[in-house]
Parts: C-alpha cells; sequence; structure tokens
C-alpha cells in the first residue's frame, strides 16, 4: 500500500493508458468492485480517497492487488462520475469466445450488432439480465461492454451476463446456425408484430446500429423481423428501448399470458 498525490505519477499515467486502450475496466465504488471480485474478476490496480472498508482492503490486499491511497484531484482523473465514491479499482474485461456461450433449446441470445452508444449497451445488457437472456453477443463496431459509461449503465449485467464482443457479423451468424435458433431482427416498418416469435426457441434477438440498422451480412440471414406496433407520430424507438420491449414482449411469461 502507498501513496500518490500527482496525477503526472507513471502508475496513474499507466492507468489512463489502459482505460483509453480498454485493456483495463474501472469499477467504481465499494458495491461495484465487490459485486465484480465475487464474479471472479481479476482487479489490475486500486486507487481510493481516505479510509477504505476494512474487509475489502483485506480481499484487495489479499488478491495481490497493488493499492494506493490518492489525492481527490487524483481520483478524479481516473473517473469521470461527478462523485468518484472514494474508490477506483481498475480490472482486466472478462471475456468469452462464442463457443463458450451457452444458449439452451428454450433459450433467448441478444445479438448487438453495431450499436454504437456505450449508454444503450449498457440499458440493453441489464434488460437481457432482467428478462432471462442466455447470452449476448456483440458485433465488432459495437461500443465496448466494458467501457466507463457501458459498464455503469448495465448496472453490473456485464459482469453476469455471458457476452462475447468484437466478433464479426458472419461469426455471430454462424453460432446461431450452429444452435439451431431462429434468427429474429428488429426493424422500424414493415415487419411482424413481435407475438411472431412468441414460442421460437432458441431465438437469436438482433437489435441493429442506431444509425445504420442490421448489418447486411445478418439481414441476409434473418429469419423473422419484428416491428413494435406504434403510433403514427413516432418514427422508431431509439435501440435501448426497442430491444426492451422486444425482450418483454418475447420473454417466456409474457409469452405465456398472451397465449
Amino acid at each position: 500500500m502507498g501513496r500518490i498525490d500527482s496525477a503526472s505519477n507513471p502508475r496513474v499515467v499507466g492507468a489512463l493508458h489502459s482505460l483509453r486502450e480498454g485493456t483495463l475496466f474501472p469499477l467504481e465504488g465499494s458495491r461495484a468492485v465487490r459485486e465484480a471480485l465475487d464474479a471472479s474478476v481479476e482487479a489490475a490496480i486500486a486507487f481510493h480517497v481516505g479510509a477504505l472498508d476494512d474487509a475489502l482492503r483485506h480481499r484487495l490486499e489479499a488478491s495481490g492487488t497493488p493499492l494506493y491511497e490518492v489525492t481527490p484531484r487524483v481520483l478524479d482523473r481516473l473517473s469521470d462520475l461527478p462523485s468518484t465514491r472514494g474508490l477506483v479499482v481498475l480490472a482486466a474485461p472478462p471475456q468469452r469466445g462464442l463457443g463458450d456461450l451457452p444458449l439452451p433449446a428454450k433459450g433467448t441470445a441478444l445479438f448487438l450488432d453495431g450499436v454504437q452508444d456505450p449508454s444503450n449497451v449498457g440499458a440493453m445488457l441489464r434488460t437481457a439480465e432482467a428478462f432471462g437472456v442466455s447470452a449476448a453477443v456483440l458485433t465488432a463496431g459495437s461500443a465496448r461492454p466494458f467501457s466507463a459509461r457501458a459498464f455503469r449503465a448495465s448496472a453490473g449485467s456485464a459482469l453476469r451476463l455471458p457476452l462475447a464482443w468484437g466478433v464479426s457479423p458472419e461469426d455471430a451468424r454462424d453460432w446461431a446456425r450452429g444452435r439451431h435458433a431462429t434468427l429474429a431482427g428488429a426493424e422500424a416498418h414493415g415487419g411482424e408484430d413481435p407475438s411472431a416469435a412468441a414460442t421460437v426457441r432458441p431465438l437469436a434477438l438482433v437489435i441493429g446500429s442506431e444509425g445504420h440498422g442490421i448489418s447486411p451480412q445478418l439481414s441476409l440471414a434473418l429469419d423473422l423481423r419484428l416491428t413494435i406496433p406504434l403510433q403514427p407520430s413516432v418514427e422508431s424507438l431509439n435501440a435501448a428501448a426497442a430491444a426492451a420491449v422486444l425482450l418483454y414482449a418475447l420473454s417466456p411469461k409474457t409469452s405465456a399470458s398472451n397465449r
């Protein structure tokens, strides 16, 4: 355990570089750190202001995590929150290969195809966990699920939900086909009512990018196109809202109540 008073300290500079490159992601506050450690995430370095909870400090030290007390100004450099909650831990993002993702016979997977807004990515992962999605696949071009904004918006779901990111659309398609999943894409207009997929399983629900929709590689492979009924005055929902509506409509309890 040491002390750092300057943001130009090499350890701080190195931490900022790791955050920019995405090799490490930030856990902000004691609760987030405990949840990550419970999920077997490997902490790389910890920075805190003032006293740290004894149990958490012992846990970090026992794992061999370097722990530094810093000034509030230094901690502010490591966090984009208005309040840093007194603790920032940098950790290695967990990563799974496509072959490690589960998709049971009655399961649903969520594909985020080039979704670029980190807050949307995080919100959709949180929604996916809430409605019992088995796994999430993020294609190349999607925001990193462990960037600060995305991870915060996921409220920890990015740790608990099996996911793979940086996947090519072709590999995502082949993964779904290899598991005999129906590919259903969200379309603003012209698709079927979401009830058309209520009992279809296994299912891979595809949400396209905010600006360009679903990539050609996945669009050509779709078995179903689903459109949320909206009032004529509303052109479309944003990606996170559309995912929430569709996952609710497709969730087992909701589907059962509609039959």
